[in-house]
């Protein structure tokens, strides 16, 4: 027997999309208990891109859900702003090649 689990993902690409849209777009990072405050340089990044660092701390949801929606928002973000802004990004974006 196969079992196939399909989650509900409240993160997703489609909600990537309506969130870059309406100006509310995230990256999405996993934290733990002590998630890591942001620097200047990152928000100066987020004011910059207009995208805001999400950190769920210890309690994400799954894995694939994150990089739905992440991907997503990567792509929007080189459509718009070509490369550049992969440099400045922060290094604990999921799914962040």
């Amino acid at each position: 027997m196969t079992f196939e689990l399909k989650a509900d993902c409240e993160y997703n690409a489609e909600r990537a999309e309506s969130d870059w849209k309406n100006g509310t777009a995230n990256l999405l990072l996993v934290g733990s208990i002590a998630p890591i405050a942001n620097s200047p340089s990152g928000n100066r990044f987020e004011k910059r891109f207009k995208v805001k660092y999400f950190d769920f701390g210890c309690e994400p949801p799954i894995s694939e859900c994150i990089e739905q929606y992440n991907e997503r928002i990567f792509e929007l973000m080189d459509e718009k702003y070509g490369n550049k802004w992969r440099e400045k990004v922060r290094s604990d974006v999921e799914y962040l090649e």
